[in-house]
């Protein structure tokens, strides 16, 4: 009898063990094991850093550093010419636009693909984009900034700048740049060289004839998705 019980008690206990490892093994086959995109980078620059902005190709972005502050943008523009064209922005030295509040630059984020301007906080200042350009979170750390490319945050929608006041004084036009610009990159604008207002749909190209429809633009600071042929 004792020995009985004692079999049906075992034999419980291995059918309790087949159903917990059979749970584990198909648990195992619905997680995702794929890695994260992204790591944190060592930058070496720190904020008394005062020249252009430096690209980091492997990673994708570029630090651009202003008045002590560090900003980490990603190299694909927002929008239809960086996510699904794959585009590039280059940073433009000389590069000037004249906005109806007055002249910005120089210095400028060019998309070579579409047109869009952007300076170099990213903000969107003229061209087809669905917003400024998107960002990594940058940190300090005692050899210079740390950035922090597993997540990727949304860039700013365009705010229109106020128009500059009647009688108010022009800048007077920069020199033209000294450093030649970026394969692929336009060439370095003049003062008074025209560029559309930022639109979120970019016109068709003599490259194709693709015109894509608008899509909502996401709020700046959530969480962006990556272009689809990053390699970050």
């Amino acid at each position: 009898m004792i020995s009985s019980r004692v079999a049906a008690a075992l034999s419980l206990v291995l059918a309790v063990a087949a159903v917990a490892l059979a749970t584990v093994a198909f648990t195992a086959t619905l997680r995702d094991d794929t890695p994260a995109p992204g790591r944190r980078v060592q930058t070496r620059f720190s904020r008394t850093y005062e020249g252009e902005p430096a690209a980091f190709p492997l990673d994708e972005f570029y630090l651009s550093i202003d008045a002590g502050t560090a900003r980490a943008l990603y190299v694909y523009p927002p929008g239809y010419y960086g996510h699904a064209r794959g585009c590039k922005v280059v940073w433009v030295e000389g590069e000037t636009v004249v906005t109806p509040a007055g002249m910005r630059g120089p210095g400028m984020f060019v998309d070579p693909c579409g047109g869009a301007r952007f300076d170099r906080e990213g903000r969107l200042v003229a061209g087809p984009a669905d917003r400024g350009l998107d960002w990594f979170t940058v940190l300090p750390a005692v050899d210079g900034y740390v950035v922090d490319t597993h997540t990727l945050y949304c860039g700013d929608a365009f705010e229109p700048e106020e128009p500059r006041p009647t009688g108010a004084p022009v800048p007077p036009a920069p020199p033209a740049p000294t450093v030649a610009a970026s394969p692929g990159a336009p060439a370095a604008g003049a003062a008074t060289a025209t560029v559309a207002l930022p639109t979120a749909t970019p016109t068709a190209t003599a490259a194709g004839t693709h015109t894509p429809t608008r899509t909502a633009t996401p709020e700046g600071g959530a969480r962006c998705e990556r272009a689809s042929n990053s390699d970050a």
